[in-house]
């Protein structure tokens, strides 16, 4: 399957080429207009997770993809280059749903939050309506810490259909919360956005990645100081295989170009 000219493709996962502000519009205008679509703010381990297990790559194909971490930006640049005319820019999870939910507030755009833990889910929700006042947040729930079952995800949309969100924000980690975002908007018309970690940043649980932090490339490196033990995984063999994955595709792109098919 060829790439479109607006994507680029990294490892096995296609990404926009777009800004965080088009993002956010393009978010609210599907989810206004009841349209049904997954949306997956993807980084590095995304790429590493989705090159192993088929499933998951299902997932993105059928969703749309934004570049969420800086290097996967630099990939995107490095192997896109001379075959387009705009730039891809980086959109920022955490930003990309604070900036969703301000912007959602004249638009009169219906919030619900799935994932994280009650106490988080109480503080975020007081958080956004003291920052974003008139916001309307319809529903919040956070399902238990397992691998969803068909039951777990059944109970999950019955909830949703009752409070009728345009949006549904999930922040369940990757890969469940691909899984669940996609599963979902199979069966509700609305807008399903993975925003990962975003919930625990709003809600004040973790300090957020200074811009200059974020601008080096090192955003990976400010999470794993936070949370040592749950991210050691992903960002050491996790940024080990993108590194392999890049310079590969990398490579195959420069003998394509020197040595091309006749």
């Amino acid at each position: 399957m060829n790439t479109p000219m607006h994507s680029c493709r990294i490892g096995s996962l296609d990404f926009e080429i777009t800004t965080l502000d088009q993002a956010v519009q393009r978010t609210l205008d599907d989810a206004l207009s009841e349209r049904s679509d997954h949306v997956h703010l993807a980084n590095a381990w995304s790429i590493v997770l989705a090159d192993d297990d088929h499933d998951l790559r299902e997932v993105f194909r059928k969703g749309r993809n934004y570049p969420d971490g800086k290097p996967v930006v630099w990939a995107m640049n490095w192997l896109g280059e001379g075959n387009r005319r705009a730039r891809p820019g980086r959109v920022y999870g955490p930003t990309f749903f604070e900036r969703a939910l301000e912007a959602g507030v004249a638009q009169r755009v219906r919030h619900y939050f799935l994932g994280s833990t009650p106490e988080t889910l109480e503080k975020l929700e007081s958080n956004a309506r003291n920052r974003f006042p008139g916001i309307d947040i319809v529903g919040m729930s956070s399902p238990p810490f397992k691998d969803l079952t068909q039951e777990d995800l059944t109970y999950e949309l019955l909830k949703i259909e009752a409070c009728r969100p345009h949006i549904v924000w999930v922040g369940l980690g990757t890969p469940k919360q691909d899984n669940a975002a996609a599963y979902l908007a199979s069966k509700y018309s609305g807008v399903f956005a993975c925003v990962g970690a975003a919930f625990d940043f709003t809600a004040g649980n973790l300090r957020q990645v200074p811009e200059w932090v974020q601008g080096a490339g090192l955003a990976w490196l400010f999470r794993f100081v936070q949370e040592p033990r749950r991210l050691w995984r992903r960002y050491t063999y996790g940024n080990a295989k993108f590194i392999r994955i890049v310079f590969s595709q990398l490579a195959k792109e420069r003998i394509a170009v020197k040595f091309p098919r006749r």
